[in-house]
């Protein structure tokens, strides 16, 4: 997860429990490399010791490492 993004993203389709496609075509700017299609977007649990979580409204960009 980039924590550093202004919203989450992950390129692993499998890592999701739930995805729907985008209302509209997005795209993720990074630097030095061209946007990257927003495919798209859903939930991804996360598992901590003892804890589980969800992270909500991440985006899935296949082209971003």
């Amino acid at each position: 997860v980039d924590s550093g993004a202004s919203n989450p993203m992950k390129n692993h389709k499998e890592w999701f429990s739930t995805m729907e496609k985008p209302e509209k075509r997005g795209f993720v700017e990074t630097s030095n490399e061209p946007p990257h299609r927003i495919e798209q977007i859903g939930d991804v649990r996360l598992s901590h010791v003892r804890q589980r979580e969800i992270m909500r409204n991440v985006l899935h960009v296949p082209a971003i490492t």
